[in-house]
């Protein structure tokens, strides 16, 4: 029996690439001619097809006349649809546009793809016009519109889905609902969750553990926990899914006891405890400061992930253990695992708590060997912040030029290390050099302007930047941004100023600003003006004390000879169990 012509020329190279031979004894319904029977074997058994030989295909259907085919040309757009190869949804979406008839199924493949490749905008248009030509929708098709939804940045298409889904008959699809439900919780709509989940009559474990999900992400701890007990009342038992969702609030609430509960739960009913829960239990213990039960969970874990060791280098970092927390980074680099950005955060912050400069050089040559520095910008941010912050500034100063991408946080964190080493002059050229390069500073970069500003004496240029907030890039002062300009006024000299700054501010001091004030009255004698500010009472009536403050009214009432009243604090001191929980210490490092 000949080949068809397609396959026996010898320029289309279809018969090399597929591999494909027409058997004499092959048989076939006596209803499909022979070329469509042979392109439905090609897609059904070849579905590793490659971009070239999937045009060559196209070509022939095209040649042949099988275009029109919908069986076929169904095949067709799947095959373009499901790869990676960036423009193929597109091609699948420009084939499907000229055939009638295509099937739910093909469209749905389009939808999919365009998700696959990370273009929701286009998924909801091809949803958008499935509806407008009538064509039938299924719960396929609206689970990829909702997850498509879920990746933009707002949810005014994801409300007019959740109207259209009731209207077309799938508003008790259990599926299609727990879909919606994900989305609403994506965007804390937690009134739209918990009433899509109470209209549901029946209710599975995967819709449970998305009502958990929903408020563990949005940050409601009591809900999850709330929900958790509802759901084993309703005899449904809980998976891992469930476990890490609980774990999680748990550690958000610092609930310890909750967490050992759920812990014993686990291990006496899940079957799959799986890396997933050990990470969720060394994040809880790590998290309630129990860090030797978050060192047991990780040495009986038997299968560990970068995240299991990053989880655990945090909890030590976190509970003031940076001897372990390097142990554990130098034992994983040592097993050949290689920590992620995460990770090299972690230990960078670590570093930086510690100011140690020798450890300092030590995570820097790290990272530049491992090249992670050219990767991320963030750990370029974090290495500029902790050389800053030893003593280094000059190596700061070299990460920065370096950068190839810089972030508005890459300026911010350099203008915070000039102004922490005195350089406030520098400090005003690099916001220069920023404003040229086309950079909008935002509230933190402010308060590191007005800190360097501070730091090196410039008030009228801290006056200035101040005023320029509101006037020239539309951002409403903080508290912290009256804080430090009431600083560069006390630092200067200029303190009946800044008692006027303090009084005409638009929100109420808190206690910072005034024990600023009082601790600049203190340090330059100005005796009248803080006798003015304690006849206020505004420091005893901004709210808790820390210890510091109750030293700052103490020594200020011992300048005046007023003794009762330095006795009533010491007094209030005692009741209230106030000690000075930091003394003053310092250290240094020797080779």
């Amino acid at each position: 029996m000949p080949r068809p012509p397609f396959l026996r020329r010898s320029n289309s190279g279809i018969i090399q690439t597929f591999h494909y031979e027409i058997k004499p004894k092959i048989s076939h319904p006596p209803s499909i001619p022979v070329s469509q029977y042979l392109l439905l074997n090609i897609f059904t058994h070849s579905t590793r097809r490659n971009e070239e030989q999937l045009n060559q295909i196209h070509a022939h259907m095209i040649t042949s006349g099988h275009l029109h085919n919908p069986t076929l040309t169904s095949k067709l757009v799947a095959s373009f649809a499901s790869k990676t190869v960036p423009g193929s949804t597109s091609v699948a979406r420009r084939i499907a546009d000229q055939i009638d008839g295509l099937d739910t199924y093909s469209w749905n493949t389009i939808i999919r793809g365009y998700l696959e490749g990370n273009d929701p905008e286009e998924a909801i248009l091809v949803y958008n016009h499935m509806r407008r030509k009538g064509l039938k929708v299924d719960t396929y098709t609206l689970v990829f519109a909702i997850k498509a939804c879920g990746l933009r940045p707002v949810i005014l298409e994801g409300k007019q889905i959740h109207g259209q889904i009731f209207k077309m008959g799938f508003g008790l699809e259990v599926i299609v609902q727990t879909a919606l439900l994900k989305l609403f919780g994506l965007f804390d709509e937690d009134r739209v969750v918990q009433q899509i989940f109470d209209e549901m009559p029946h209710r599975d474990l995967v819709m449970w553990n998305a009502l958990i999900a929903a408020y563990a992400r949005g940050n409601c701890p009591y809900k999850v926990r709330e929900v958790s007990y509802d759901m084993v009342r309703s005899n449904v038992k809980p998976n891992g899914v469930t476990a890490v969702s609980i774990l999680s609030s748990c550690s958000s609430l610092r609930a310890l006891r909750e967490g050992k509960a759920v812990h014993g739960y686990v291990t006496k009913n899940l079957i799959e405890f799986d890396v997933f829960v050990h990470n969720a239990l060394i994040d809880v213990y790590s998290k309630c400061g129990s860090i030797q039960d978050a060192f047991r969970v990780f040495q009986l874990m038997p299968v560990r992930n970068v995240v299991s060791w990053t989880s655990l280098i945090n909890g030590y970092s976190d509970n003031n253990c940076p001897n372990e927390a390097l142990g554990l980074f130098k034992q994983m680099e040592a097993e050949n695992i290689r920590p992620d950005e995460i990770t090299v955060l972690g230990v960078v912050c670590m570093c930086t708590k510690l100011r140690s400069f020798e450890l300092g050089e030590w995570i820097d040559q790290y990272v530049a060997k491992t090249r992670l520095i050219k990767e991320s910008p963030a750990i370029a941010n974090a290495l500029m912040d902790m050389h800053a912050k030893c003593g280094n500034i000059m190596k700061s100063c070299q990460i920065f030029d370096g950068m190839k991408e810089k972030t508005i946080a890459s300026w911010t964190t350099m203008i915070q290390g000039l102004a922490m080493h005195g350089h406030g002059f520098s400090a005003l050229v690099r916001f220069c050099q920023m404003q040229r390069e086309g950079f909008k500073p935002d509230g933190i970069f402010f308060l590191s302007l007005l800190s360097a500003c501070s730091h090196a004496g410039l008030v009228d240029e801290g006056r200035r930047y101040f005023s320029s907030m509101e006037a020239d890039y539309h951002i409403t002062p903080w508290m912290e941004h009256y804080g430090c300009m009431v600083d560069i006024l006390c630092r200067a000299g200029l303190l009946d100023e800044a008692f006027e700054f303090v009084q005409n501010m638009p929100i109420k001091p808190d206690m910072i600003v005034w024990r600023t004030l009082l601790r600049a009255c203190q340090t330059r004698g100005n005796i009248s003006l803080s006798n003015q500010v304690m006849k206020m009472n505004h420091l005893c009536d901004s709210g808790p004390k820390k210890s510091e403050d109750y030293v700052l009214l103490s020594n200020l009432f011992a300048s005046n000879a007023e003794w009762d009243n330095v006795k009533k604090l010491r007094k209030e001191m005692k009741i209230r169990g106030v000690t000075k929980q930091y003394p003053g210490s310092s250290f240094i490092e020797v080779d």
